[in-house]
């Protein structure tokens, strides 16, 4: 199952779950790190099953029999300490939201297991106090916080379709600048493949835009919404696997116009059926975000949470408003009942007074060991609203505080508008950001990735490819694979260095003579990566012929892996340890290029020259990443393994402020 458990399938499944209540619960095992498994004596059908949780992702009832670890994980062992022959008393859906609630009964008290599904999910076992005993993952926001000890917080109340009026719907919808479809994903919180549903239905286009529909169109989609509702409302479910060329892809409540193509088969029940998908796994769960990515999120939450703080406190403003005028609507009334109140209060025994207060049908509580006085006060059109009274204060002072709060809350809402302006900005500058990422990665990830890119390479100022090993194995690969006749083989005079070749061959794969100049190169080339970066400013490197080199040793000899055997005259060369990186282009592909300066300098217009030195090499990989706009790993992998200072930089400023 590609998409992810809606509010809708936490509705059905909710729904179906009822089954175990009453039944206890035996072991429970974490089979992998995402993986939970809780073993239960289903009363109802007399027979043990298991509730199988993958973290995020899908929760179903099954039979299956798995590998359970030897030794279990302290989360399953924190498990079975709380809840082993707990009794199931409730399961729950939190409000409309993605996140179950399993309610275990102990002698100590009631303990609640919560699996929530959405954003990377979590698994949360809270004690009958309301505090988390252990999360399967602990995080933190601005709003919660999940970790031992603390309060479980749930998230911020999602948009229950359930209760939404037709105003209600229709303020939800203009609100939006998105298409249809988006906003019934995300503003009316029915999630994409629901939301897909009702556009079908309803015969409108999925992607017209909220400014375009007409009152008619916003109607025909809310009683279409409304019918919808209904068969969740009425339990008429007929759970259907989809399946593609036989293939299960998804499972639905029932059959879904919006899935064209697909063959539909009924099964029993939705929950049980989800079993099915225990062996999919997404691959793509947890894609690697880019900082941008990871900020543009976090920005859209905080706009999610200050867009819920306005309109919660358009709805204190309002609520206010209407308590002051409620208060001197019915002044006389609400002054006798405050004269009483003072004086019951001034007799010692008074809890038959205090009693017949709450008798009056003015009260709907009084307490005054809570400071609790809240009175039903009608309107002009006789509709009974609660208002909360201070009785130690006057009539004219309680509608006076009841505006004052009304004012406080209007600047606060000026105040929150203002933070979702900027918030606003802030996204669209994130936004900026994720494209240029995604364009870099594109301009530099992308594009013909070539064979000698597997292994340390520059191309010569002449035009021959050359390559060298970046470990003991591919030491051993590119010489035993890639050293041909015609050929050259160079390594620097020091023990672990890199065993470098020259392609008598270009980039195009044609033959090309090598030259006195090249060998020169590939000796830099081998010193500036060997062990000798990091020790001196100079060293030495020999090159030779392919029919030099063997990997035979003489008796009583060993070579070790990677290394080779030279026989015959070492052509010598006195190397200083100069090394260049720059943009170079090979046939249409850019490409980051590390060699020796003059072979850089003849393909690039924008290069650095180094040395050995004291920067440390991760600092100047960021910095020449930046300047030449490309991945850090790019850069990274062509530089020698030391440290390094700066000599020269042509075609940019390389910026070395502290970022």
């Amino acid at each position: 199952m590609k998409r992810q458990l809606a509010s809708f399938d936490i509705y059905m499944i909710v729904s179906e779950l009822q089954e175990l209540l009453g039944s206890y619960i035996d072991k429970t095992y974490q089979l992998t790190r995402d993986e939970l498994l809780i073993r239960v004596n289903n009363r109802k059908i007399k027979q043990k099953e298991s509730i199988f949780v993958r973290n995020g992702e899908l929760i179903c009832t099954t039979q299956k029999k798995f590998e359970t670890p030897l030794k279990p994980t302290t989360f399953a062992m924190t498990l079975r300490k709380y809840i082993l022959n707990g009794r199931i008393t409730a399961i729950t859906q939190h409000e409309f939201d993605r996140i179950i609630n399993l309610k275990i009964s102990k002698k100590e008290g009631e303990y609640t297991l919560i699996i929530e599904f959405f954003s990377d999910g979590n698994i949360i076992l809270v004690n009958p106090d309301g505090k988390i005993i252990l999360p399967l993952i602990k995080k933190h926001w601005a709003h919660r916080t999940i970790k031992s000890g603390s309060a479980y917080m749930p998230p911020p109340a999602q948009i229950n379709p359930f209760n939404l009026s037709k105003d209600e719907f229709t303020d939800l919808l203009k609100k939006s600048e998105a298409d249809l479809v988006r906003t019934l994903a995300v503003n009316v919180n029915l999630s994409g493949t629901y939301a897909e549903e009702i556009c079908k239905r309803s015969g409108i286009e999925r992607n017209t835009k909220i400014d375009k529909l007409t009152e008619r169109d916003i109607e025909k989609v809310f009683i279409e919404l409304s019918n919808f509702l209904e068969l969740f409302k009425n339990k008429e479910f007929q759970p259907v696997l989809v399946k593609k060329d036989g293939k299960p892809i998804d499972i639905l409540p029932f059959e879904f116009k919006s899935y064209e193509n697909v063959d539909f088969e009924q099964i029993g029940r939705f929950t049980k059926n989800l079993q099915e998908f225990i062996s999919i796994k997404k691959k793509t769960k947890k894609q690697e975000e880019s900082n941008a990515e990871k900020k543009l999120g976090k920005l859209n939450r905080q706009l999610l949470q200050q867009q819920g703080a306005v309109d919660e406190l358009g709805e204190k403003i309002k609520q206010k408003k209407i308590e002051g005028e409620l208060i001197y609507l019915n002044f006389k009334q609400c002054e006798n009942l405050l004269n009483e109140i003072t004086e019951v209060l001034e007799y010692k025994d008074k809890k038959e007074k205090i009693e017949k207060i709450n008798e009056q049908e003015l009260v709907k509580e009084f307490d005054p060991l809570s400071n609790m006085l809240v009175v039903h006060l009608p309107d002009t059109k006789e509709n009974i609203s609660e208002v909360k009274l201070d009785f130690r204060k006057s009539v004219a002072e309680n509608a006076e505080k009841a505006y004052n709060d009304s004012k406080k809350y209007r600047n606060k809402l000026a105040g929150a508008r203002d933070s979702i302006e900027k918030t606003k900005s802030l996204i669209e500058y994130a936004k900026k950001k994720v494209v240029e990422e995604k364009e870099k990665k594109k301009k530099v990830a992308t594009g013909k990735t070539f064979w000698f890119e597997s292994f340390r390479w520059f191309i010569s100022s002449d035009g021959n490819i050359v390559v060298g090993g970046k470990d003991i194995k591919s030491n051993d690969k590119v010489v035993k694979k890639y050293l041909k006749d015609g050929d050259r083989y160079a390594h620097a005079d020091i023990h672990g260095a890199s065993s470098c070749i020259v392609k008598r061959k270009d980039i195009d794969n044609k033959d090309l003579p090598i030259s006195e100049k090249t060998l020169e190169e590939t000796c830099i080339f081998s010193a500036c990566h060997s062990k000798a970066w990091k020790q001196f400013t100079e060293a030495q490197a020999y090159w030779v012929l392919p029919e030099q080199v063997s990997k035979t040793p003489q008796s009583g000899e060993f070579v070790p892996k990677g290394a080779f055997i030279i026989r015959g005259k070492r052509n010598y060369y006195r190397c200083k340890l100069e090394f260049a990186v720059g943009e170079i282009m090979v046939g249409e592909t850019r490409k980051i290029m590390g060699g020796p300066v003059e072979a850089v300098k003849k393909r690039a217009s924008k290069y650095i020259v180094l040395i050995p030195g004291d920067m440390k090499k991760n600092v100047i990989a960021h910095k020449l990443a930046k300047a030449l706009d490309a991945l850090v790993d790019q850069v990274d992998r062509v530089l020698p393994a030391g440290g390094v200072n700066i000599v020269e930089t042509v075609g940019f400023e390389l910026s070395m402020r502290k970022e």
